[in-house]
């Protein structure tokens, strides 16, 4: 009885042993393949790199796949791909559409900049609200009865 228990438990320390050697060769090929590119969110990158280039706003900052961030200017933009050149090196980076996660624009929107300008516009007002308040005298040539 004890031989069989023997013979039972090697069997049973064998099958983990086999299943590791028959799964462990996927898992490379599971990890050589390549996900699809989500065409969803390639095709509004690739919109936007477009937009931007029509309207001359060029200065953008794009994070890849990769965690990579990049800044810089676009330059070119081709069906598959589009040429960002490096602020910092000025090197040319060709980048898929697929692979960028996201797309900023940088600088300041048109929308900051008309507030930064109310702003001191209202500023400039109040300073001349105030000189004149203070300066203010209706009796400064003393009161005249006629």
């Amino acid at each position: 009885m004890r031989k069989q228990m023997e013979i039972a438990m090697n069997r049973l320390n064998v099958l983990p042993l086999a299943l590791i050697l028959i799964l462990a060769p996927l898992t490379r090929l599971a990890n050589a393949q390549t996900p699809p590119a989500d065409s969803a969110k390639a095709a509004q990158v690739k919109a936007e790199v477009v937009k931007r280039l029509a309207n001359k706003k060029t200065h953008v900052k794009i994070k890849l796949g990769t965690g990579e961030e990049i800044k810089g200017r676009l330059d070119q933009a081709e069906d598959s791909w589009f040429t960002l050149i490096e602020d910092k090196t000025g090197r040319k980076v060709d980048a898929s559409y697929g692979a960028v996660t996201s797309l900023k624009g940088r600088g300041m929107s048109t929308l900051t900049k008309v507030a930064i300008v109310g702003g001191i516009a209202v500023g400039v007002l109040a300073i001349a609200v105030i000189v004149a308040i203070r300066n203010f005298d209706p009796f400064k040539g003393g009161i005249t009865v006629r």
